[in-house]
């Protein structure tokens, strides 16, 4: 079996993975749950897919030192985990054309990250790509690729989020759903102002 088969097979299992997380978050003690294999295995694809730098609307450029400091920038796998459940809320939230719940989920999400601790810049912009990339992925929108021994650039994700997963129709009753448990998110986050997240994220 080639490193492409092997690769989307286990992003097919990933995919799997996380759609088993949706019904956890929509309980009402909230929390969700995924191994930390699998927030290892996703933190791993969303770090290859870190940039080198990420220029703010400030005009600030928050630069990673993708060789040598990937250990201080990437997160501890607890708060990791809180992050991916949030973006599969977002998800959520996207096929069920919520776009303001959405990024209410997105702001409360970060807002709780900062308040957890004095996060560097290439962390906090480290923990908005990884919300970016679970959302993009279990969307379908991501395509992966390694060079091979040859410098060759190979798909990885041979195996299509898509085509793993039946296509999620979002029911009347999932989009209240979803909106009332993201909202609930929201108020219950402590000392969320939004300016303050948009800031430090943009």
């Amino acid at each position: 079996m080639g490193k492409a088969m092997k690769a989307g097979i286990r992003l097919a299992v990933i995919a799997t993975l996380l759609a088993s997380v949706g019904p956890a978050v929509a309980q009402k003690q909230g929390g969700g749950s995924i191994s930390d294999k699998t927030v290892t295995i996703l933190m791993g694809y969303a770090w290859s897919a870190v940039p080198p730098q990420v220029t703010l609307r400030s005009g600030k450029v928050v630069k990673f030192d993708k060789k040598n400091k990937r250990k201080e920038i990437e997160l501890p796998l607890p708060v990791a985990k809180e992050i991916i459940i949030a973006a599969y809320r977002s998800y959520e939230a996207q096929i069920c054309d919520l776009p303001a719940a959405l990024v209410a989920n997105r702001d409360a999400m970060m807002a709780r990250f900062l308040k957890k601790k004095d996060w560097s810049d290439e962390q906090i912009q480290y923990a908005n790509l990884l919300h970016a990339f679970v959302v993009s992925y279990m969307s379908g929108k991501v395509e992966l690729r390694y060079v091979d021994g040859g410098q060759k650039e190979v798909k990885v994700a041979e195996t299509a989020p898509e085509k793993v997963l039946e296509p999620k129709k979002c029911s009347p009753e999932q989009r209240k759903s979803v909106d009332e448990r993201i909202y609930a998110y929201y108020k219950s986050t402590p000392g969320l102002k939004e300016g303050d997240v948009q800031n430090k994220i943009k």
